[in-house]
C-alpha cells in the first residue's frame, strides 16, 4: 500500500531549497564584487604606477621655464615689435587675501563649479567632454578643472600642453589629484589667479587688472571683477580692446552662473552687466600698434600664447612702414587740421579714423586703428578697423553684383518713386532718398553711381536678403550672420561691417570676382630657423559665379562713372582723382551722421577709410563724402604720384550698344538721349524703345488730333511715355505725358471744326415722307450703320436699312416702307471713326402713303 507524500512537506523542501540558491547567488556576487573591486584598484594602481613613474614634481608648481622672445618685422625688415615672454616681463604675484571675492566667486562658477569639493578633477566633466567630443568626432570639449589647467599651464611641457591623447589626459589629472592632495583650495586657486592668461599680454590677474584697467586687482569693481573672470576660455578672441561684444557676451554668461550657483541675485547680476567700463590706456612705443597686435592675435589663434611668448618667432608682416606713416599722417591731419578749402572735422564732431590699403593680391601694406593710439579721450586703443559699424551706402555694390547674376543690366529700370514695405512692428517702412526728393526711373548704372537709396531697397526686395547676404559673406563679410533680423534697411546699412571686411569686399570687385582673404604676415620662422608658414599666392576664390569677370567689370565700370555720378555728387567731387586716373569708389553715411565711409580702388591700391567716434556720438553733417571721402581721395592721390595711369581693362564677354538713356532699351530713331552702355554679351536689350511715342495732337496739346481735326490744328509731338502708375510723376517733374483723350468731334450737323462725320441732309428732320421708297443722303466720316424705329423716341425696335463705308456726301441707304405703318419713325445714322469714337445723328419723319397706293 502506497503512502501518499505530505504537500505541506514539500512545499517547506522547494522553498528551503530556494532559500539555498538564492543564498549562493548572493556569496557569488558578492565574492565577484570583491574580486571586481580588488581588480579595479589593481588597475588603477597599475595605471597610477605606470603614469606616475615620470611625472614631474607637483612641488615644482610655482616654478617657470625661461622663454626666447620672438621679433615681428615689417615687409623691409624693419622691427616692429618684440614678444617679450609676459610671465617675466608684466607678471605680479598678489596674496589670496587681496583678492575681490567676488573675483574668486565668478571665476568658480565659470571655470569650474565644483572646484572647492572635488579632487582635482571632475569626473563626471570628463565624461560629459569624452562624450561630446566622441559624438563631434574632434576635441570640442576639455572637462578641466582649475587644478588641472593650472598643472597643464605650469607643470606639463609645451608639447605636452597641446597633446589630446589618453596618456596625456591622464598625467594630468594623477598630477591634479596630486597637487590637491599637497595643496589647499585657496592655495590652488591663488596659483591659478596668478598663472592663468588673461590675453593682451597678461599673465596672472594683476597683470590683467593693470592692462585693462590701470588699477590693482584689489581695487576692482564688481563689472570689471567679472569681465576679467571670463577671459581665461579664450583670452585672444575675448581681449575687451579688440572684440568688446564678445567679451561682454562671455561677462553675461559668467554673471548667469553666478546667479546659478547662489552667489548673486539676477538683480545684482543685471546691475553688475550694466556697468560702464572704461580701459585705462597702455602707452607703448610701437610701430603701427593696431597692426602689430592684429598680427599677434592672429599668431595666437595659430600657435597658441606659449609659442608666440616663449617660442622665438620671426615674423615678417606685410606692413610697409612708408605707407603705414602717411596713412596715419593724413588721417591724422584732416582730423585735427582740416585741408585746403576743409575745416578739421573734429570741429564737427568726428574725432577718430581708421584706413586700410590692401594689394591687388590682399597684403595689408597699412592699418590705421586710430588717428593716436595713446589717446584715452577717443578710445585709441580700440582698432577700428576691426570694429563692427553700419556701413550707409557702401554695401550697395553687392546688392547690384547680386541683381546683375540674375540677369539685369546695367541698363535696368528701377523706379525711383515714393514706396512702402509693412515692417515687423505694425509701422511701415518708406525709404528715402539722401536729398529727400524722388527721381524717376534710374538706369541701375545711375542708381549705384549717385547712391540712391530707393532703388537699392527695391533691389534688395528682387534679390532676396538672403541671397544677398550670402553673396556679402562670400565676398569677405564676416558679421552678417543673421539674415532674418535685418529686413530691407540692410540695403542702407542696417546691418554692421568691419572696415577690414569691407575693404576686402571691394578688392575682390577688383580683381574680377575672386576673393583672397586680407594677409598681414608674409612668413613664420620658429627659433631653430624652420619655416612654419609662408603666405601662399593663389588667385583667389571666385565669388560671382560663372559671369564673375564680366559682373565685377560692370560694378568697377559704374564705380568708376564720374559722368554718372556728377548727377548727384557734381564735378570734381571727392571720388574724382584729380590727375584723371580712375577710380572705382563708394561713399557711405549711417543714420544720424555716426559713420562715414569711402572705399575704392585702382588698378594699383585698395583703400578704405571710416570716420567717427569710437562711443559712437553723432558727428555734425559729416557724410562720407565730406569725411572719410576727404582722407581716401588724399591718401590715393599720395599713393600714385609719379606712378603711370593705368585703366580698369573689361575682360572676354563685355559687349557695348547705344540705348536710350530714358528707357534702357534700344535706342530707335526718336530716342531724345542715345548713349552708350556696356553689357554682358548675351543680356543686351533686343527691342528698340517701345516707350518713345510720336503722336499727332491739336495745335495746344490738349487732345489727340483724330481723323476729323481740321489739318492747320494737328502737329506732330515726340514723347518720352512712362507707364500709367508714373505719369502723374512724370508730369509733376516737367516730363510731358502725350494726351490720352481724342479732340472732340465737331457737331455731327452743321460741320463746324472743319468737317462732317455724321450728318442726314435727306430727308430733312420733321417733315413727311411717302412711300414705298425713302432715299436716304449725308455725309459719313467712317464705316456706319443706317437704322430706323418707329416713334420719336424709340428705346428698341431698331432696324438697320443700309451699311457702308465712309461718304463725304451721297446716298447713304434706300427705306422700304412697305411693311411698316403709317406714323413718326426716327432714322439714325451711326459712325464709327478710325479712331473708334462712335457719333450719332437722328431724324424724325411722318410716313405717309399716298393716295391710291392701297394701303
Amino acid at each position: 500500500m502506497r503512502v501518499k507524500p505530505n504537500s505541506g512537506s514539500i512545499y517547506r523542501r522547494r522553498f528551503i531549497a530556494l532559500i539555498r540558491f538564492l543564498w549562493s547567488l548572493c556569496l557569488a556576487f558578492v565574492k565577484l564584487t570583491i574580486v571586481a573591486t580588488i581588480l579595479t584598484a589593481l588597475a588603477v594602481f597599475v595605471v597610477y604606477r605606470h603614469y606616475s613613474r615620470d611625472l614631474p614634481d607637483p612641488a615644482q608648481i610655482g616654478q617657470h621655464r625661461p622663454a626666447e622672445t620672438g621679433y615681428i618685422y615689417a615687409r623691409d625688415g624693419t622691427l616692429l615689435y618684440e614678444l617679450i615672454d609676459p610671465l617675466s616681463g608684466r607678471r605680479t604675484v598678489v596674496p589670496f587675501e587681496r583678492i575681490p571675492r567676488i573675483l574668486i566667486d565668478a571665476t568658480v562658477a565659470v571655470e569650474d563649479a565644483g572646484f572647492w569639493t572635488n579632487p582635482g578633477v571632475d569626473l563626471r566633466g570628463i565624461l560629459r567632454a569624452l562624450i561630446l567630443n566622441y559624438q563631434a568626432g574632434k576635441v570640442v570639449s576639455g572637462g578641466s578643472t582649475i587644478t588641472q589647467q593650472l598643472v597643464r599651464n605650469v607643470l606639463l611641457s609645451p608639447n605636452e600642453r597641446d597633446d589630446l591623447s589618453l596618456d596625456r589626459k591622464l598625467r594630468e589629472a594623477i598630477l591634479a589629484i596630486e597637487v590637491s592632495r599637497r595643496y589647499s583650495k585657496e592655495q590652488i586657486l591663488s596659483m591659478y589667479l596668478n598663472e592663468v592668461y588673461y590675453g593682451n599680454q597678461a599673465y596672472g590677474i594683476e597683470a590683467a587688472a593693470q592692462s585693462y584697467f590701470g588699477k590693482h586687482v584689489w581695487e576692482l569693481s564688481a563689472g570689471e571683477a567679472t569681465l576679467l573672470a571670463g577671459l581665461p576660455q579664450s583670452p585672444t578672441t575675448l581681449n575687451p580692446l579688440h572684440n568688446f561684444a564678445g567679451a561682454k557676451q562671455r561677462q553675461r554668461t559668467t554673471l548667469d552662473l553666478m546667479v546659478k550657483y547662489g552667489y548673486l541675485t539676477a538683480t545684482e547680476a543685471q546691475e553688475i552687466f550694466e556697468e560702464p567700463l572704461r580701459f585705462a590706456p597702455i602707452v607703448r612705443d610701437i610701430t603701427a600698434p593696431h597692426f602689430v597686435f592684429y598680427v599677434i592675435r592672429l599668431l595666437e589663434e595659430r600657435y597658441g600664447p606659449e609659442m608666440l611668448y616663449r617660442g622665438g618667432l620671426r615674423v615678417v608682416t606685410t606692413l610697409d612702414p612708408r605707407w603705414q606713416a602717411e596713412a596715419e599722417r593724413i588721417a591724422r591731419q584732416w582730423i585735427r587740421e582740416g585741408g585746403p578749402g576743409y575745416t578739421p572735422l573734429r570741429d564737427r564732431n568726428a574725432t577718430n579714423a581708421g584706413v586700410v590699403m590692401l594689394t591687388p593680391d590682399a597684403q595689408i601694406i597699412a592699418m590705421v586703428g586710430s588717428i593716436d593710439y595713446n589717446d584715452p579721450t577717443i578710445d585709441g586703443q580700440v582698432n577700428v578697423t576691426l570694429a563692427p559699424r553700419q556701413p550707409g551706402s557702401a554695401l550697395k555694390p553687392v546688392i547690384y553684383a547680386a541683381a546683375l547674376q540674375r540677369g539685369w543690366t546695367p541698363a535696368t529700370i528701377i523706379w525711383d518713386t515714393p514706396v512702402t514695405y509693412p515692417a515687423g512692428d505694425g509701422t511701415v517702412y518708406a525709404p528715402r532718398n539722401y536729398d529727400n526728393a524722388f527721381h524717376g526711373p534710374q538706369r541701375l548704372r545711375m542708381a549705384l553711381a549717385n547712391s540712391l537709396n530707393i532703388p537699392a531697397v527695391r533691389t534688395l526686395e528682387y534679390v532676396g536678403i538672403e541671397n544677398f547676404v550670402e553673396l556679402a559673406q562670400r565676398m569677405g563679410i564676416t558679421t552678417l550672420n543673421d539674415p532674418q533680423r535685418y529686413g530691407l534697411p540692410l540695403a542702407l546699412g542696417a546691418g554692421e561691417v568691419r572696415l577690414l571686411d569691407l575693404t576686402a569686399v571691394y578688392n575682390t570687385f577688383r580683381n574680377g570676382g575672386r576673393y583672397r582673404p586680407p594677409a598681414a604676415i608674409l612668413k613664420v620662422t620658429n627659433a631653430r630657423g624652420e619655416t612654419l608658414e609662408t603666405l601662399n599666392d593663389t588667385p583667389g576664390r571666385q565669388t560671382l559665379g560663372e559671369r564673375g569677370d564680366q559682373i565685377a567689370y560692370l560694378i568697377t565700370d559704374i564705380l568708376s562713372d564720374n559722368a554718372a555720378r556728377r548727377y548727384m555728387f557734381g564735378r570734381n567731387n571727392v571720388m574724382e582723382l584729380r590727375d584723371g586716373r580712375p577710380a572705382a569708389v563708394k561713399t557711405g553715411t549711417s543714420n544720424e551722421w555716426r559713420d562715414s565711409w569711402t572705399v575704392g580702388y585702382t588698378p594699383d591700391i585698395t583703400i578704405g577709410v571710416w570716420v567717427g567716434n569710437n562711443d559712437n556720438a553723432p558727428m555734425q553733417e559729416v557724410a562720407g563724402s565730406n569725411g572719410a571721402g576727404v582722407i581716401w581721395r588724399a591718401l590715393m592721390e599720395r599713393y600714385h604720384e609719379g606712378r603711370p595711369i593705368l585703366t580698369f581693362e573689361p575682360p572676354d564677354g563685355i559687349s557695348e550698344v547705344v540705348i536710350c538713356a530714358d528707357t534702357g532699351a534700344l535706342a530707335g530713331e526718336h530716342c531724345p538721349r542715345p548713349i552708350s552702355e556696356r553689357f554682358i554679351a548675351g543680356t543686351e536689350p533686343r527691342t528698340s524703345d517701345v516707350t518713345i511715342l510720336t503722336v499727332r495732337v491739336s495745335d495746344d496739346g490738349a487732345c489727340l488730333a483724330a481723323s476729323y481735326t481740321p489739318p492747320e490744328r494737328v502737329r506732330q509731338v515726340t514723347f518720352v511715355v512712362y507707364p500709367p502708375a508714373f505719369r502723374d510723376w512724370a508730369e509733376s517733374h516737367g516730363i510731358p505725358q502725350p494726351p490720352q483723350r481724342y479732340c472732340p468731334p465737331p457737331e455731327a450737323t452743321t460741320g463746324r471744326e472743319g468737317g462732317i462725320i455724321a450728318r442726314i441732309t435727306q430727308p430733312i428732320t420733321n417733315t413727311t415722307v411717302h412711300g414705298p421708297l425713302v432715299y436716304v443722303r449725308g455725309a459719313a466720316l467712317g464705316v456706319y450703320a443706317l437704322e430706323i424705329a418707329p416713334g420719336r423716341s424709340p428705346q428698341g425696335g431698331w432696324r438697320t436699312i443700309a451699311r457702308g463705308e465712309a461718304i463725304q456726301e451721297g446716298m447713304l441707304g434706300i427705306w422700304q416702307t412697305g411693311d411698316d405703318a403709317p406714323g413718326e419713325y426716327t432714322l439714325r445714322l451711326r459712325v464709327t471713326t478710325r479712331e473708334g469714337i462712335l457719333l450719332e445723328q437722328h431724324v424724325w419723319v411722318r410716313l405717309e402713303r399716298e393716295a391710291g397706293s392701297g394701303n
